[in-house]
């Protein structure tokens, strides 16, 4: 037997330190006797957050701009969404480079038709809120989640945390993450787990044998 705390302890160990700070992601393998070929396109919400407020972005006027304005979150308003629809490589830069997107609801189909093409094809269309009450709330709980993608896969990858966070903070969001997939797959649907970080080697373990 092994504890999930013990596998990521394996990791650390294996993994060279860098010059920059790795990502922690969670690996996660299915068995294929047990369950079909899966497809995702989701966001995992998780207890702990772990990401930088510079990876989200919010798409708005009025009470949600000034909000986000005062709370320093990336802003785009209504009135620049015109000038990326007719600049494809500005629009995919900034696709590229954010993990997220907060949209009011009343800017919705401005944003779908400028951004639309670039933004779905990666799972990057935005949360929508209906007015400035509700940014807090969603933009609080997209530091502490994942994007899952992946079609017809046996298999999946996601980031939970990065290095430098406590051990304890990593497990719980591995936990949670494991927890959501049992919830979503048939009964004993995974068969390996294990962690990585991003310019290390994976460790993983028979899922039957972690405790």
């Amino acid at each position: 037997m092994v504890t999930l705390e013990e596998l990521y302890d394996q990791t650390i160990q294996k993994s060279k330190k860098r010059n920059f700070e790795q990502s922690v992601d969670i690996i996660v393998t299915f068995n294929k006797n047990r369950v079909k070929a899966q497809t995702f396109n989701e966001i995992v919400y998780l207890p702990v957050k772990f990401r930088s407020p510079d990876e989200i972005v919010v798409i708005a006027g009025g009470e949600t701009a000034l909000q986000a304005k005062k709370q320093n979150i990336k802003l785009i308003e209504p009135d620049a969404l015109d000038r990326l629809a007719s600049n494809k490589r500005e629009a995919k830069k900034l696709a590229s480079k954010n993990y997220a997107f907060i949209a009011e609801a009343s800017v919705m189909p401005r944003v779908g038709k400028a951004l639309g093409p670039i933004l779905a094809p990666r799972g990057k269309m935005p949360i929508a809120i209906p007015n400035a009450a509700a940014l807090n709330s969603a933009f609080e709980r997209l530091l502490g989640s994942t994007r899952i993608r992946g079609r017809n896969v046996f298999g999946i990858q996601a980031k939970i945390g990065v290095e430098s966070m406590k051990k304890e903070d990593i497990i719980k969001n591995a936990k949670a993450f494991l927890e959501y997939l049992e919830k979503k797959l048939p009964p004993k649907s995974i068969s390996k787990v294990g962690f990585k970080l991003t310019m290390g080697v994976p460790v993983k373990a028979n899922y039957e044998e972690v405790a």
